[in-house]
């Protein structure tokens, strides 16, 4: 089969022919539509933090993919060949043609989502179901401020808390202030024009952090007594959080095939929508990653370059 592989930290992406995997009896073959470019990718592949994500070499990255069940182990009774599913895993694999899963990891595939479409799913959705509820506690009638909204992760929490009855302020630039009214948003502040703990008048129940940095020091400023600050990007300061009597967060990801359908049902009845920016083809891995490193470089080309909301998507098949 055909796969995208990292045979050392730091190294080239290469596109390679490797033996196609089997599986055991209580194992799933699926085949790989589509997979996307996710941060935890990059961030794993460049070894900077191969303390904590380490990975074998070579390594086949892509931590959410949408498929179909290729083959099923003797042993597995749920699925059968052909049935449309999607996931997201912790180790990756998916930027490949087929790939081993257990039968409880994946979910079937929204009916109404393109394989494309579904493959931008689990990560960014996930991620922003887990943080604003599992660890924000968010309910209804609270006020929630997410800083980064405009992105994969932060439109999903958008959508998720506006749909549980919550108050949803966003930080974002002023460019995305309609796309983040449309899908939920009762406020956004352009964090380039004004800086939020001098223009909100009233404190937040959750903060969720999705750019660290001073942005995240200065969150604890507008937060409730008892509030909650969750971050995705970097740990929250102990002292911090003792200081303004809040508790404080840095979460990871748990995929759950579980959640993943709830996801999937709000996708379906169109409470929820998804959004992918662009489409590669799988032997295209290295140039969708130089893409989305611009986009996350400071001042880079590619936020210029590409004004798209959501995922890079890559169609392996």
């Amino acid at each position: 089969m055909k796969a995208i592989r990292l045979l050392e930290y730091g190294g080239q992406l290469v596109f390679d022919d490797v033996p196609t995997p089997t599986i055991a009896r209580d194992e799933i073959l699926v085949k790989v539509k589509s997979t996307t470019v996710n941060h935890v990718d990059l961030v794993k592949a460049s070894g900077a933090a191969r303390q904590v994500l380490p990975i074998n070499m070579p390594w086949i990255p892509g931590h959410e993919f949408s498929g179909v069940v290729e083959q099923i182990g003797s042993g597995v009774a749920a699925w059968a060949p052909g049935d449309a599913v999607f996931a997201a895993n912790g180790i990756g694999g998916a930027y490949a043609e087929y790939l081993v899963v257990k039968p409880a990891a994946i979910t079937r595939k929204p009916s109404n989502l393109s394989f494309e479409e579904a493959a931008s799913v689990p990560v960014a959705a996930e991620t922003a179901w887990q943080g604003i509820f599992t660890h924000g506690q968010l309910g209804k009638g609270q006020t929630i401020l997410i800083h980064g909204a405009a992105g994969a992760v932060g439109a999903y929490a958008v959508q998720l808390a506006s749909h549980a009855g919550a108050t949803v302020i966003a930080t974002a630039s002023g460019g995305d202030e309609a796309y983040l009214n449309s899908i939920g948003a009762s406020r956004v502040i352009d964090y380039r024009e004004a800086q939020f703990e001098k223009v909100l008048r009233e404190k937040v129940d959750v903060v969720f952090d999705l750019i660290g940095g001073e942005t995240q020091k200065r969150s604890f400023l507008i937060l409730k007594e008892g509030g909650h600050l969750v971050a995705a990007t970097q740990p929250v300061s102990e002292e911090e959080t003792a200081r303004h009597r809040v508790s404080g967060a840095m979460m990871r990801l748990a995929p759950s095939a579980e959640g993943l359908g709830r996801i999937a049902r709000l996708l379906e009845d169109g409470t929820l929508r998804t959004e992918v920016a662009s489409v590669y083809a799988l032997r295209d891995a290295a140039k969708a990653w130089k893409d989305i490193a611009a986009n996350l470089s400071p001042g880079g080309s590619g936020a210029a370059r590409r004004r798209s909301h959501g995922k890079i998507v890559i169609r392996v098949a």
